[in-house]
């Protein structure tokens, strides 16, 4: 039998406010008794009243306990007797011990020591050059590790019957390999092809020197960096090994200053791949997410983190969340130094900078205003106005700026600094509160990372998603090789000529001309023409014994000229002209 409400008329009320609770709570019943699970005990004390004084006593410890948003916002009271039930259940930096006052108190600010931040290895000097700062990540070793599970890989898929190719390649041939990728993102083209191409409007000679087309394209396709017959559970087990090394270098060869910041990083990829995440938020929306953690002061990346269904997350604690326990693994080797962490919204929470507080690490960010533990900050600012409230550890603040800024800090005061900028109709100084300015000039360093390194990028695309994530490590190790070179030396030196200098050692360094070809055998008519010890000799004409007779060069004959010289090479038995022609044709394999 269903159950009919009848309302009196002097149930009317005029205020909007309140017809809204009575049909909440009429509405609730109904529900109540169609089985859901709904407590309409003391229905008056928890709907949420907007008219309430949140400022009192009482409001200041008010937190809110749900990150989702619901129907009605639950209140829990920090009270004497509530500690008492939940003291056993969660450790001390758990949200439920905090108590916010309005009292403007002073934060412990740890300090730091700054004589041991810097290059960690004496290998590097102000004079080394700019490929010896490559080669400390991307190293011999490492290169000649890829080498051997390409040519494993290699060995396994292609016989010797079937291929036209040279199988296998050596370290000199992969670095010129990765220097000729590294360049191909200073000449755009749409299609790899095209690099090789002899069209005079798209043709650059200098891929062609270093590989032949065919050459590099299958090098590209056999890249390994694992072995296949291993089984693991491990998402990333294709690129684990050199990632894991990189990853290894860039925290031994550098120790960071003071601010440290953390925020994630994306990497592109729009196939198949069954760990790929979705951020509406980002602009390429689909893609590997990575957690990076950077030096503020040198924009070095000290260390990156993949996480996901199989996370390689560290840490586990289950009070501070999956984001907390990504601040944990990444700032492992950090904590207890007096470092300053500066976080955005998707990390920071109460329970978090309570934890690394206990361990003798600053940290400040944005925050979400329904953390676990944030007090409520309700009432309506003016803009420039401040609002604020203050435990023993935490400062919780609320500025007006063209929107509501919250942020939460260890180590700040609701004080407001000088920006040194003018509001550009009153001319009046531009103050905001410290934490706000120390927090804009910080946290840009991993976007500033990846702005530049999207400049010079290598990555293309490709069906396999490791070969993206590889070219990725590699870019990330030339914007590190980058910013050792810019603090050793000091140089005012722009990323662009950086990049291109090391492109150009690289070819300097490995560049051998290898006597074999890929095509047949008779286009290689003269191997030997490239080694041994060869002297120009007058060209004598056997048949009719004329001295100085004259024979045609090959060199210019190849680039469309038809010269003759009364000189030649007797051990290659062409004629050659003495100057360039005769350098040219025993120093060059395509001349």
């Amino acid at each position: 039998m269903s159950r009919i409400y009848m309302l009196s008329p002097c149930t009317l009320v005029s205020a909007r406010s309140d017809v809204r609770n009575i049909f909440t709570i009429m509405k609730r019943n109904c529900k109540r008794r169609k089985g859901n699970c709904y407590s309409i005990e003391n229905e008056s004390n928890e709907i949420y009243d907007k008219s309430s004084d949140f400022d009192s006593d009482s409001a200041v410890n008010n937190i809110y306990t749900r990150k989702k948003p619901i129907r009605r916002i639950k209140v829990l009271s920090t009270s004497a007797s509530e500690d008492d039930n939940i003291e056993d259940a969660l450790p001390l930096t758990s949200f439920h011990n905090i108590q916010w006052t309005t009292k403007n108190a002073e934060l412990t600010f740890y300090n730091f020591d700054l004589s041991n931040s810097g290059l960690q290895t004496e290998n590097l000097q102000f004079s080394s050059t700019i490929l010896r700062y490559f080669e400390s990540f991307f190293s011999p070793d490492l290169v000649g590790f890829i080498v051997d599970k390409t040519n494993e890989y290699w060995a396994r898929i292609v016989s010797d019957k079937t291929c036209h190719v040279k199988i296998g390649s050596t370290v000199d041939e992969l670095y010129c390999f990765l220097a000729c990728t590294l360049l191909m993102s200073r000449n755009k083209k749409l299609a790899l092809r095209e690099y090789w191409s002899k069209d005079k409007l798209l043709k650059s000679d200098i891929f062609s020197e270093i590989m032949c087309r065919d050459r590099y394209l299958v090098l590209l396709k056999m890249l390994h960096f694992s072995d296949d017959n291993q089984n693991s559970c491990d998402r990333l087990q294709k690129i684990s090994s050199v990632s894991s090394r990189l990853q290894k270098s860039f925290k031994d060869l550098f120790y960071p200053f003071q601010n440290l910041c953390i925020h994630e990083s994306l990497l592109v990829y729009k196939g198949r791949l069954s760990f790929k995440q979705y951020i509406p938020a980002k602009r390429s929306r689909f893609g590997i997410e990575s957690y990076v953690l950077c030096d503020c002061k040198t924009g070095y990346v000290l260390d990156i983190v993949y996480t996901g269904s199989e996370s390689h997350v560290t840490e586990n604690m289950e009070n501070i969340g999956k984001t907390g326990n990504i601040v944990l693994t990444l700032l492992k080797p950090y904590l207890g130094k007096g470092h300053s962490l500066y976080v955005d919204n998707y990390y920071s929470s109460p329970a978090l900078f309570n934890l690394l507080h206990t361990n003798v690490t600053n940290s400040c960010g944005t925050v979400k205003r329904r953390r676990k533990g944030m007090p409520l900050m309700n009432r309506k600012l003016e803009k420039g106005e401040v609002d604020f409230r203050t435990s023993s550890n935490l400062l919780a603040l609320k500025w007006r700026d063209k929107r509501d800024v919250l942020m939460l800090s260890t180590f700040h005061t609701s004080e407001f600094i000088s920006t040194g900028k003018r509001n550009y109709r009153t001319q009046e100084i531009v103050y905001k509160p410290k934490c706000v300015v120390d927090y804009n000039l910080s946290m840009g360093a991993v976007d500033k990372c990846d702005m530049v390194i999207s400049s010079i990028k290598s990555v293309r695309k490709s069906i396999k998603w490791y070969k993206k994530y590889f070219f990725h490590l590699l870019d990330i190790a030339v914007w590190n090789s980058y910013c050792l070179y810019k603090y050793k030396t000091e140089k005012d030196i722009s990323i662009a000529a950086f990049h291109l200098e090391l492109v150009r050692q690289i070819f300097r360094k490995y560049h051998k001309n290898d006597v074999r070809r890929s095509g047949p055998k008779s286009a290689d008519k003269y191997p030997l023409r490239l080694t041994g010890r060869h002297f120009p000799a007058i060209y004598t004409n056997e048949k009719t014994k004329r001295k100085s007779a004259l024979r045609k060069c090959v060199v210019c004959i190849k680039n469309g000229v038809q010269r003759q010289s009364h000189y030649q090479c007797k051990t290659c038995d062409v004629g050659l002209c003495v100057y360039p022609c005769f350098q040219t044709y025993h120093t060059k394999l395509h001349y």
